[in-house]
Formats: structure tokens, sequence, C-alpha cells
């Protein structure tokens, strides 16, 4: 998976910014940090660090896998990257509590109100007018995945136009149909007029059956290395990640991407690695 991430990195210009999306182990080898992979990106999420553990919603993660998931995080950090929190729940009990949180690790906490990413919520740290360059700057952001709630493309434009968070990580297409390299301009400014990044969601260890890449014979026969259905996401399928013809799939949609412009990548379904490694470990 490693060297999946750097050929996507290779893939495009040198400005152009990558998110890792948890899988976090990724970047230590031997319990040290894995300094050619850390160089590849530039921020990371984690999801459920301390509230939505095991796909519960507005329930607190335990004290282990809290403790476990730190024990990644915070040297990365304290590195230098940038980590982006994503919990899910409810409740001005459990914000001030990510606002404490925030302080104390320096990462940028979000409180989501649902696993379906697909709405807009009052950031922890208030919006500003402040210009954003890189993602060191960022005090906010939005992550939105799924545009469902609306009611056409441009709706959903308008929607996102409307905010004023520092930082999108968002579906850069609806219904298939991409954003336009202007529209994407539009999205990179602020509702109060400041410059903000946008960050285009690419899954890259798992196939979706709703993206334009799904071909139709899939359905009934699927290729070799389509493995299986994630058993949390319908429609949603681990890939064997390393397969030429998906390597090339990953890189025609990151071409798209990169012709409407946008800052960079959200680069999610990293830890797909872990479901091969654990069928190796059974054998």
């Amino acid at each position: 998976m490693r060297d999946f991430v750097k050929e996507i990195r290779n893939n495009t210009s040198k400005n152009k910014i990558i998110i890792s999306q948890n899988g976090n182990e990724l970047y230590f080898k031997d319990n040290k940090i894995d300094e050619d992979f850390f160089k590849i990106t530039n921020g990371t999420t984690q999801e459920s660090l301390y509230y939505g553990d095991i796909l519960k919603f507005n329930v607190a993660t335990s004290k282990e896998a809290n403790n476990e998931l730190l024990k990644l995080l915070l040297p990365i950090r304290k590195k230098g990257k940038p980590i982006f929190v994503i919990n899910y729940g409810k409740g001005e009990k459990k914000r001030n509590f990510l606002k404490q949180e925030s302080l104390k690790t320096n990462f940028i906490n979000e409180l989501l109100p649902s696993f379906s990413l697909n709405d807009f919520y009052k950031p922890i740290n208030d919006y500003n007018t402040n210009d954003i360059h890189n993602l060191n700057e960022v005090k906010n952001y939005l992550c939105l995945l799924n545009p469902e709630k609306f009611s056409s493309m441009d709706e959903y434009y308008q929607a996102l136009k409307n905010t004023n968070y520092d930082l999108l990580l968002i579906e850069v297409s609806y219904d298939n149909i991409f954003f336009t390299k202007e529209q994407i301009e539009g999205l990179k400014v602020k509702k109060n007029g400041g410059k903000r990044i946008v960050i285009a969601y690419l899954s890259i260890g798992e196939a979706e059956d709703y993206r334009f890449y799904w071909k139709k014979e899939w359905n009934k026969n699927k290729p070799d290395w389509i493995v299986s259905e994630n058993e949390n996401w319908s429609g949603n399928y681990i890939v064997k990640y390393w397969n030429p013809e998906w390597k090339e799939i990953i890189k025609g949609y990151q071409k798209k991407l990169d012709e409407i412009g946008v800052d960079g990548y959200l680069l999610d379904t990293l830890d797909s690695y872990s479901y091969f490694e654990n069928k190796k470990s059974k054998k």
C-alpha cells in the first residue's frame, strides 16, 4: 500500500496535497516512523478517535482503542504532520471535550452528526476570515462525502460555496458528473472571502459500484482483483490494490481530479491492506 500511495504521489504535480484517511500504521516500520512514507503525504486523518467507536454513533471510543491510536498519532503530529480527527456524535459537552483535547494534542477535531457524512455541521473551532495556504493553517474543516441530500449538482455546489470552513474534504462529483474547473475555483473561496483548500475524496483500497469506472458486467462476474464486499458498506468492494488494472483505474480517476483543479486528494481505504495481512496470518 505504501508503494501504491507513492505511485499516486509521483503521478501528479509536487504541490498536490495528499491526505491519508486512517491506516496510520503505515507511517511506522519496526516501531519507528518510516521516513520515506512520511514524506509522501501532507496530512492524515483518524476516524472515531474519541467518539464513534466500532460504528457506534455518539458512543465514546474505548480507552484501550483510543490509547492505541494515540500511540500512532502523537508521534506523527510531533514530527509536523497535521492530523484531522473525524468523530461521530452530538452535544455541547462532547464539543467542549474535543476542544480541550485539541489544545493538548494539536489535532483538528470535528464532531460529525452522522456516519453518512452527508451534511454540514458547526465546527469545533470558529470560522475565520484567514487565507488558508497550507494544512498547518487550517483551524476547522468540512468532511462531506455523500451528497445524496442535495437534489442537484447545482444545489450541492451552491451549498458548499456558501460555507466558511478552512478546508473542504469532499466528494467532487454528483451522480458521476464532476464539478468543473471553474466550480472548483469557486469553492476555493470561503463565503467570507478568505481563501481555502479543496481536497477530493478518492478511495484506493476499495472499488465502489456507483462510480463511473464500474462496469455493468461486474455485477454478475467480477474481475479476480475484486475480492470481497465490505461488510459495513454495501457496494464497496475490497480490491487487490496492487493489481495493474486497478492501478490504472485509480490513475485515470486521479487524472480527472487533476483536470478540474482540486488542491489534492483524501486517500481512503488505505487500511484495506490489513484485510490481506489478516488472511496471511490465518494460513
